[in-house]
Formats: structure tokens, sequence, C-alpha cells
């Protein structure tokens, strides 16, 4: 196992039995931890065991993992010892405090062709690198809903960053979800990844695409947000376990009742606003031909709101070339 998680095996914890165990670990949940961050009833589906007793399960993994309370001092040296994935652009690291911070779940919201996707690909290759360069030294786990992962795109920024392509498209674990089931099915899965390889960042490109295909009418509103918080509730869970950076991005759609403004808001409603740690909008400005991307810091539980220009070029995202200039 990669990572230093308790195996969960019979005898580990007190009450489980090794039948209960053995159909737990079958479904795909191989750690303590993961026990802990599962309900009861997605427990029994999953594992096909009564509801009783996948919540007794999951007491005793609670009872193991839990420390109680603990002071802030405490919290602020752990907080300390997050890591922090660049994004390939200073200006933009330093809005978000010094890049996209590991345990927690951020968002990038924005329309068609605002760099959603360049983004995620200049992570995918970024976060393999060393943590002293800025990256996350780990492999990656990608959740693709659009068809939109693209290998001779990972492999032109690797080149260009003197990296070996082959290598960082092999640290790449690409799931192509067709639907909102599949979809689930491979945050479900990514447990069982994360126990077998070294994943520390997690990518899903994009959240809502298939919720919003599949789920259309107010009449179907309700179910399509249950899911969506299911969904967000997990992957927040497994960030947290696993020490995951996890980065998702979101559509846009117009809002009428905006009359001065930006007529555009994420989809997904509270449930999705909500969720992530960090909330980042994109827009793209052309002047002069010349294009620029623009990142808007909506929400964040400590830094202020600002925003943060940058390009993407054949090394991905980095900074404008007048920022470069400045910077040496």
């Amino acid at each position: 196992m990669m990572n230093s998680l308790t195996s969960l095996e019979p005898g580990v914890l007190t009450g489980p039995t090794a039948p209960t165990i053995e159909k737990i670990r079958k479904s795909g949940i191989l750690t303590i931890e993961d026990l802990a961050i599962q309900t009861p009833s997605q427990l029994a589906e999953r594992a096909s065991i009564g509801k009783d007793t996948a919540e007794k399960a999951i007491r005793k993994a609670l009872n193991h993992v839990s420390r109680g309370y603990i002071n802030g001092k405490q919290l602020h040296d752990e907080l300390g010892l997050r890591t922090r994935l660049t994004t390939g652009s200073t200006i933009l690291d330093n809005l978000l405090g010094g890049g996209i911070e590991s345990e927690t779940t951020t968002e990038i919201i924005g329309e068609k062709g605002s760099g959603k996707t360049q983004i995620c690909h200049t992570l995918a290759v970024l976060a393999q690198l060393p943590i002293e360069e800025g990256g996350l030294n780990g492999e990656v786990a990608w959740i693709d809903t659009e068809d939109t992962f693209r290998s001779d795109r990972i492999t032109q920024i690797a080149n260009t960053l003197s990296l070996s392509a082959d290598k960082i498209l092999s640290s790449i674990y690409r799931w192509k979800a067709i639907t909102t089931v599949h979809q689930k099915l491979a945050i479900e899965a990514l447990a069982e990844l994360c126990h077998e390889k070294n994943i520390k960042l997690v990518i899903v490109d994009s959240m809502m695409a298939h919720l919003r295909s599949e789920y259309i009418g107010r009449g179907t509103l309700s179910e399509r947000q249950g899911i969506l918080n299911d969904i967000l509730h997990k992957l927040s869970g497994l960030s947290q376990t696993w020490k995951l950076t996890s980065v998702y991005t979101n559509q846009v759609m117009d809002n009428p009742a905006i009359m001065y403004g930006n007529p555009v808001k994420a989809v997904g409603g509270h449930i999705m606003g909500h969720a992530a740690t960090t909330r980042i909008f994109l827009r793209k400005s052309s002047r002069g031909g010349k294009v620029t991307y623009i990142a808007k810091l909506m929400k964040s539980p400590y830094l202020p709101d600002g925003e943060a220009p940058f390009v993407v070029d054949e090394y991905g995202v980095r900074d404008t070339p007048r920022n470069r200039v400045e910077s040496e």
C-alpha cells in the first residue's frame, strides 16, 4: 500500500465478524479510514450486509480513527504540513495562497473555452514533480466525463518542460465515465486505486456534465441534487483520508435575473456552492489578438477574493509575458 493507512483485516476492529469484513473488502473498501467515511445505508447496499451491521462497523472504524477534540495550535501545525500544488503560474499560485491545497477540493468554473481543461492538463503534469519543485511527487487519477483528456496535450507540456512524456502518461490513470452511474462508480473505485498506487491528485472534468444532461426538469431536481451531494461528499472524504489534492471543473448557465454584472452562474445550485473548499471562476479576455485568461477567487475559508491573469501555451498554464518580466 502506497499510503500509511490501516488495512481493513479480520480482527483489526473488535466487533465485525470476519465474513462481514470480507464482504466490505470485496466492495472495494480496503482500509479502516475508508470505512469510517461511509454511510450505513450506502455501505449496506454496496457490501450486501444489513444496515445495522453496517452502522456498527462504521462506528467501530470511527472509534479507531477519531481523535476527538484538538486545540487550535494542533490544527495550525497540521495545516502547515499540507502540500501546495503549483498551477504553473506564480500569480495564480499567490492568489491561492501558494498553490492548490491538499486535503481539500477545488472547483474551477467557467464557460466553454475559458481554460478549465487546460488547467487540468497542466496540473496532471506538474503534480508528478517533486514537492520542492511545486509538485506532489505522486500519480494522478482523472475522471473524464466529457472526453476532454488528451494524451497529446500531456505530451506537449511534458516535452516542453523536458520531462519524459511516457513516464508522465504512465502515471495518469484515466476513467472515462459515460453516465452518472459510471461516474459514481469511478468515485467509489478511487479508494482502491489509492490503495494500490501513489495517487496524489484527482481531477474530475467535469462534475456536472452527466447530471445536467440526464436529470432534466424540476421534477428530477431533488434526485439530481441528492446524487450530486453523495458524489461531492465521497470525494471530500477521500481527499482528507488519502491526503489528496482534488480538483473538479464545473459548467455555467445564463442567469436571466442578473441585469448588471456577470450574467452567468455555476451549475449545481447551493449543494455545489457549499461543497468545494475553494471556488475559482475563469473567463477569457481577448485584446489586440492576444488571449489572456482571468482567474477570480470566489470562495475560500481564509483567503481574500482577488483575480489573477494567466496565459496558456506549450508550457500549459503560466504567467503572462508582462508578469514574467516583472518577476525577473
